[in-house]
């Protein structure tokens, strides 16, 4: 699992501007790769797709309903996510190798069978006049997202990043081909080579992990042992997710804000355009994050930990502590930096940007908004993922349902506020839970030693 930060190490070593180059690319490509293949293969796939079908009304559809499925299947599978990568962590700390895969796909399947249930009834209810093509289509989609986020976080849990960006780019590539032939059949030839998509990176990744963690058992549920899991981590995951999206609904579901796309499906033009180029922009910030964090922060983590459990004396394990700190610092401000440069970038080509994609200019107002806001959420998830390193699940919690619920107060009240505050809601909300982090996260390194030897 150290082979990702060993190899980063080992390019820095060279200490040349060619190497930092170098790594900072890897780490684009690890830790942005799949959800900017995700986005950029969708969004070529429209301006390619817009010329085969009789009307850009499927496009936009096909688009929408692929957003509903990703929010919808990452917040219902957000309660497994942080549990059972924990679990399956713990289980491999304690050499119990036999019993990983059987928990995996016991916590799979169980997500997978209510996200067959619920979006059955769901799509029956509200999607009767859209045939039973549609239905069937929209259930295996999303279906088989709930599974492959499973697989897919406890991986990146597992710091398997190179298959995972290979999978996502054999899906995609998939989908894309496929499209470009099932296109003819309108938004059920697009669904279905999304689910041929979908189904392709769920068996790589699912066949990578029983590669990797074979067992003679297929099945288990030892999660259910209430001793083996953390219920924070349950809600921690869920409200998480739900803090993400919680806006996006809310502007898709407020009369003066959102139109009507298929059935009970609603979008938000102007709200989910600039938003989705606000997310793109914060790929040079992710990877400065991956690559301090990889390359340097995890290095002084062991080293620290190492030091405790191996019983160093004192002076050595106050100076890895020190440099630990010291670390965790550098990950929040060159993160905070590179992705400030990014942002002042955007900035001076916003213009040119929107007219490649040949969007409207007057989104260019609330996109600087909203580059403010995933700015925020960069750094709320720098100091999210350097608090869950330090186990510090309660803080995490907190947090998690501090940003959900703020983000659903302030976006609404921007909402009733006006044109003219749109997005500032959703970077009121971070801006308050980056404050709060940083607070209890400095406290708890203030106290670290105490605080180490306490648990022990």
């Amino acid at each position: 699992m150290a082979g990702i930060s060993f190899e980063l190490r080992k390019v820095l070593r060279e200490r040349t501007l060619g190497s930092i180059v170098k790594a900072f690319g890897y780490s684009a490509v690890l830790s942005a790769g799949p959800y900017l293949i995700s986005i950029l293969t969708l969004a070529l796939s429209f301006y390619v797709l817009r010329q085969f079908v009789s009307s850009d009304k499927i496009i936009i559809q096909f688009g929408v309903i692929v957003t509903y499925l990703t929010a919808f299947s990452l917040i219902l599978t957000g309660f497994s996510q942080l549990m059972i990568t924990r679990f399956l962590a713990d289980r491999i700390f304690e050499k119990k190798y036999e019993v990983v895969l059987p928990n995996l796909i016991g916590n799979m399947l169980l997500n997978m069978t209510l996200a067959f249930i619920i979006s059955l009834i769901f799509s029956v209810i509200f999607f009767k006049e859209q045939g039973a093509v549609f239905i069937i289509l929209y259930v295996l989609i999303f279906t088989i997202m709930c599974g492959l986020w499973i697989v897919n976080v406890v991986l990146t849990g597992f710091k398997s990043y190179k298959f995972i960006v290979f999978s996502f780019a054999t899906a995609y590539i998939t989908f894309f081909l496929l499209a470009l032939y099932m296109v003819r059949y309108d938004l059920a030839g697009l669904m279905f080579s999304f689910f041929i998509g979908q189904a392709v990176l769920f068996f790589l990744l699912l066949g990578y992990f029983i590669r990797t963690y074979y067992s003679d058992k297929i099945i288990s549920f030892d999660f259910f042992d209430r001793h083996k899991i953390y219920i924070s981590l349950i809600f921690s995951g869920f409200f998480y997710n739900l803090g993400i999206w919680i806006d996006k609904f809310i502007f898709w579901f407020y009369p003066d804000t959102s139109i009507q796309i298929l059935g009970p499906i609603k979008a938000s033009i102007v709200y989910d355009i600039p938003m989705f180029l606000a997310y793109i922009a914060i790929a040079p910030g992710m990877a400065a994050f991956f690559l301090k964090l990889e390359a340097e922060f995890a290095d002084y983590y062991d080293r620290y930990y190492r030091a405790v459990r191996e019983g160093a004396t004192l002076n050595k394990i106050y100076q890895f502590g020190n440099d630990m700190i010291l670390s965790a610092r550098s990950v929040i401000f060159d993160t905070l930096r590179i992705q400030g440069i990014a942002f002042v970038f955007f900035l001076i080509f916003d213009t040119l940007l929107f007219k490649i994609f040949k969007l409207s200019l007057l989104y260019i107002p609330l996109f600087h908004v909203l580059m403010v806001g995933t700015y925020l959420q960069l750094i709320f998830m720098t100091l999210l993922a350097i608090l869950n390193y330090f186990d510090r699940r309660r803080e995490a919690l907190y947090l998690s349902i501090l940003f959900a619920v703020s983000n659903a107060v302030f976006t609404y009240i921007s909402i009733l506020l006006g044109p003219y505050f749109y997005g500032y809601g959703y970077v009121l909300s971070l801006f308050i839970s980056d404050l709060l982090a940083i607070i209890l996260l400095r406290r708890f390194l203030d106290e670290i030693h105490y605080q180490t030897f306490m648990l022990i």
